[in-house]
């Protein structure tokens, strides 16, 4: 099981995802809700502006340009500062924070966050070998530090192999740079272009340039919704453009998805998908397993598939984690704070309670079932995976052994790592967390029989 120090962590992994805005709400266990709720909180709406401020460089109006257009949204907005990114004591390679205009007003603090790789989760450093992940993976940030986390994330050292596409949804005014170079700048490195940016995931990854309307631009989003895009909510689409499982295209570096529509957004038809496509992230280079990295899957565990209770009641990700609100003169209006609902006492006590006696005992029951059961399986697959060097190294696997061998490392760490690279610990969509692990130990089961040794991890 994880340590306490984790079950801390819960509330702010629960919003902070690796790619964009906040997620969808949490599943409830409700008890007689055959809808969503509504106690009587008006839906915000916010006016067109009267004077369009001037855009950038880039053709983007920054966040900072509507703080006395929007003043509500833009002050809460500013409060996502408070969860900063862990500060390390190095200067990412190739880059020099005391010239570039990327780091201006970062300024280091004291916080709790864990480093993943090394302190909780430790099995990455084996299942992710020979990938980026397994160097540095920490708890995530607010969105408003994506520019520094994207270049201090450990993993993209000089530049030369990382590409673009890493960029896709850490600002706006990448998206801008996309419309005016089209698909190839996928292929260019990314220190060629990061350094030109200095807006952080804000206003406009949302809604352009036109706070009164929503933008849907990011990674195939469009081709991965297929026919369903006009049949779910815009908004936890603009949400799930960037909060989804995708993989860069092998050839073009383009954000691809594995999806074509909302009933394919489920682990098993993803990886499927993958199989058909022979996509590899990278060759596991001991056992010759062909691995799959998972991006933070939020989307497809609160619509995938047959949705989750939630998501069926008509709730959305701005219904939790960008909830309504009234400012002192009563005007109503969405909170730009992407933060846990578990942290928003007023969103509980109006909405949480007219289903559930007790929302934060519910999810932390789930959460310790679920985040300790992936643990498990994380443990359980890294010691496959010594399993399987020791067969290779005695030279005792037929070939038929080794190839069923390897899909299993692939397909099995595939299933972890879709549970766990989701920021909700298991509490948007617990019966799909669930099945999911239960995927990854059956093919344990089998990988124990062929090898004759267990991979069980005793608690």
């Amino acid at each position: 099981m994880r340590t306490t120090k984790s079950r801390r962590l819960i509330s702010r992994k629960l919003v902070a995802g690796f790619v964009a805005i906040a997620v969808v709400g949490l599943v409830a266990g409700a008890v007689g809700c055959a809808g969503k709720p509504n106690p009587g909180y008006p839906t915000p709406t916010a006016e067109a502006p009267a004077v369009m401020p001037q855009p950038d460089q880039f053709g983007i109006v920054k966040a900072e340009q509507w703080k006395d257009i929007y003043p509500n949204q833009y002050n809460s907005y500013l409060k996502n500062a408070d969860n900063a990114p862990i500060y390390e004591e190095y200067t990412a390679e190739g880059v020099d924070d005391t010239t570039s205009a990327l780091y201006e007003g970062y300024t280091p603090k004291p916080n709790d966050k864990a480093d993943y790789t090394h302190d909780l989760y430790p099995e990455i450093q084996t299942l992710g070998k020979g990938y980026g992940y397994a160097k540095y993976y920490t708890e995530p940030a607010s969105h408003v530090y994506s520019l520094w986390t994207v270049t201090h994330n450990g993993r993209v050292g000089d530049g030369s192999k990382t590409k673009t596409g890493c960029i896709t949804c850490k600002t706006p005014q990448f998206s801008k740079d996309v419309d005016a170079e089209g698909n190839e700048i996928f292929s260019k490195p990314f220190n060629d272009y990061i350094y030109k940016y200095d807006e952080n995931i804000s206003c406009a990854s949302c809604h352009g340039n036109d706070p009164t309307t929503l933008r849907v631009d990011r990674a195939g989003w469009t081709v991965a919704m297929g026919d369903d895009a006009d049949k779910y909510s815009l908004q936890g689409q603009v949400c799930g453009q960037c909060h989804c499982d995708y993989s860069m295209d092998p050839v073009t570096s383009v954000p691809t998805s594995p999806y074509d529509g909302v009933a394919s957004m489920v682990p098993d038809k993803a990886l499927q998908w993958y199989d058909d496509h022979n996509y590899v992230d990278w060759t596991y280079e001991t056992t010759g397993a062909k691995m799959i990295a998972v991006r933070h899957a939020e989307y497809e565990f609160n619509y995938g598939g047959e949705g989750n209770h939630m998501t069926n009641m008509g709730y959305d990700c701005n219904d939790c984690h960008m909830p309504a609100t009234f400012a002192e003169d009563g005007t109503a209006y969405s909170d730009h704070n992407w933060q846990s609902p578990l942290d928003n006492e007023d969103l509980i006590k109006r909405d949480c309670s007219t289903c559930h006696k007790d929302i934060k005992a519910e999810v932390k029951a789930w959460q310790d079932e679920l985040d300790g059961r992936d643990h498990q399986d994380g443990l359980r697959c890294e010691k496959f995976v010594h399993n399987f060097e020791d067969a290779i190294a005695k030279g005792t696997l037929t070939d038929e052994q080794t190839s069923r061998l390897q899909y299993i490392q692939r397909a099995a760490t595939y299933y972890w790592n879709f549970v766990g690279a989701e920021n909700s610990e298991g509490a948007h969509n617990p019966q799909l967390v669930r099945d999911t692990l239960s995927k990854c130990e059956a093919l344990l089961d089998e990988a124990d029989g062929i090898l004759g040794v267990s991979s069980v991890v005793e608690s």
